[in-house]
């Protein structure tokens, strides 16, 4: 009589393991074929499958897999996106940008600096300098300017020559037209002090010397 050799073999090592529950929950291409092939092999034989139910199956199961895998393109895609954002705004660091606005900073040197949309050309443009009472204290005629995106630059000097205190002001700009001012767009740079990351990098905000927020969409143009 052979008798077998005993061993401590602990069985329960050789059980394949069970999935976790984020495992069950999601269907594979391989799960999908297993249950079409258990649906083949347990259907009525008097009411076999539909060519066309099956068909149609399996085109669903494609249409699902093609926008899981579009989703996942498009989240690379805008990750990419958001990693050259943030690239571009970092180089606006110490430069000065062009954003909208109408509040201007004329400093003790440095002249306030700003631009204006002009919907088409024109020698009648001009732009208006208000102090803190709302009085006009400069008028620069802008000349003869294309349509598009144009800039100014006040001194600081007053129509007698006298200077302007530093501090801010309000602009306005218009086109005018046989003694009818035409409102247009105006813009203020401001230099860029820092640049600020959020929703996940996705997002970059400017922060500028005077400590206003600004989203890139708001960037005219860098100077």
């Amino acid at each position: 009589m052979i008798t077998m050799p005993t061993t401590d073999l602990d069985l329960s090592a050789l059980a394949v393991p069970k999935p976790t529950q984020e495992e069950r929950s999601e269907l594979g291409q391989d799960d999908f074929l297993m249950l079409m092939i258990e649906q083949f092999r347990n259907q009525d034989p008097f009411q076999p499958m539909e060519n066309g139910e099956f068909i149609a199956q399996m085109a669903q199961f494609s249409q699902v897999a093609g926008i899981a895998e579009m989703n996942q393109s498009m989240e690379q895609l805008a990750d990419s996106l958001s990693a050259n954002q943030a690239l571009q705004a970092s180089t606006m660091v110490d430069r000065s940008v062009l954003a909208d606005g109408n509040l201007g900073t004329l400093g003790t040197d440095t002249p306030l600096k700003g631009g204006v949309y002009l919907p088409y050309g024109t020698s009648a443009g001009v732009v208006q300098i208000f102090d803190g009472n709302g009085q006009i204290v400069r008028e620069l005629p802008l000349g003869v300017r294309n349509a598009g995106l144009t800039t100014f630059e006040w001194d600081g000097f007053l129509t007698d020559g006298e200077r302007a205190e530093p501090g801010t002001y309000r602009i306005a700009a218009a086109i005018r037209n046989g003694g009818v001012d035409e409102p247009v767009d105006t813009m203020i740079a401001t230099r860029v002090q820092s640049i600020t990351l959020t929703n996940g990098g996705r997002t970059a905000q400017i922060t500028t010397e005077g400590g206003q927020q600004i989203g890139l969409s708001q960037v005219k143009a860098i100077l």
